[in-house]
C-alpha cells in the first residue's frame, strides 16, 4: 500500500529565524548588513518537508537583515537579492508553503488497514476464519490526516509571518525572514541597494549631543543706603 510505503504524517518544527545563533555574513560594513543560513528545514528535523523541498526544486533559507542607512528601506522595492552574480526573486511565503505542503488525502489509504484478532488460519488457502474484526483503519487514517493538515498549517503560518516581501525596515532595525528560492544549487548571497537608491542613501549617524546650557548667575541684590 502506498500510504504504508510513505510512512506516517510528519510534524513541522518551526525554523524561528530570530533565534538562530549564527548566520553566514555577506559584505562587511555595507549599508545593509545581510546574513543567511541554508538547509534550515533539515536542521530543524522537518524530514517530510525536506523531501518536498528537493522534489520541488526549492532552497528554504533563514536570513537576517540590518538597515544601516538613515532612511526606511522596502525589502522588495529598495533592495536587490543577489544569488551568486545574478538577482533572484524569492517565492512568496503563502505560495511556497502551498508548494511544499505534505499530502493529506493520501492517508485515506490507511482506512483499509484493519486487523483481525484471534481466529484460525487455513494453511492451504491462508484465509482466516473466526476471531474479532477491529476497524482500526479509519482511526489511523484520521489521525494521520489531522497531523499532516496541522503541520501544513504551522508551516504556512511561519512562512507568512517571516515573509519579507514589501517589508519596511527602519533605520538601525534588524529583521529576520524566511526566503524560499527556486534554485537547483546553492550559491553565495548578498543584499544590495537597488540602482538609483544609492543617490538617496544617507549613512546612519550618531545623534547630535548639544552642550549643556551655561548656568545663569543669580541676580545681584540691590544695595540699600542706611
Amino acid at each position: 500500500m502506498l500510504a504504508l510505503a510513505t510512512g506516517c504524517a510528519g510534524s513541522y518544527t518551526p525554523i524561528r529565524p530570530d533565534r538562530i545563533a549564527t548566520y553566514q555574513a555577506s559584505a562587511a560594513n555595507a549599508p545593509v548588513e545581510f546574513g543567511y543560513q541554508y538547509d534550515v528545514l533539515r536542521l530543524h528535523g522537518n524530514k517530510k518537508y525536506v523531501k518536498k523541498e528537493a522534489k520541488r526544486g526549492y532552497h528554504v533559507t533563514a536570513v537576517r537583515v540590518t538597515n544601516r542607512t538613515g532612511r526606511d528601506l522596502n525589502f522588495s522595492c529598495d533592495l536587490n537579492l543577489l544569488y551568486g552574480d545574478r538577482p533572484v526573486m524569492p517565492v512568496g511565503g503563502t505560495a511556497a508553503a502551498q508548494d511544499l505542503k505534505q499530502g493529506v488525502a493520501i492517508y485515506l489509504l490507511y482506512v483499509l488497514l484493519n486487523f483481525n484478532v484471534g481466529g484460525t488460519i487455513n494453511n492451504s488457502t491462508g484465509a482466516t476464519s473466526g476471531g474479532t474484526f477491529l476497524p482500526t483503519g479509519p482511526f489511523i487514517a484520521g489521525g494521520n490526516m489531522l497531523g499532516a493538515s496541522q503541520a501544513n498549517k504551522n508551516m504556512r503560518r511561519e512562512f507568512e509571518e517571516f515573509d519579507l516581501a514589501n517589508r519596511t525596515i527602519k533605520p538601525g532595525e534588524t529583521v529576520y525572514g524566511i526566503l524560499s528560492l527556486r534554485e537547483t544549487s546553492v550559491a553565495p548571497m548578498r543584499l544590495e541597494l537597488r540602482p538609483g537608491t544609492e543617490s538617496t542613501y544617507v549613512p546612519a549617524t550618531a545623534p547630535v549631543v548639544l552642550p549643556a546650557p551655561m548656568p545663569v548667575p543669580p541676580a545681584a541684590t540691590p544695595r540699600r543706603d542706611d
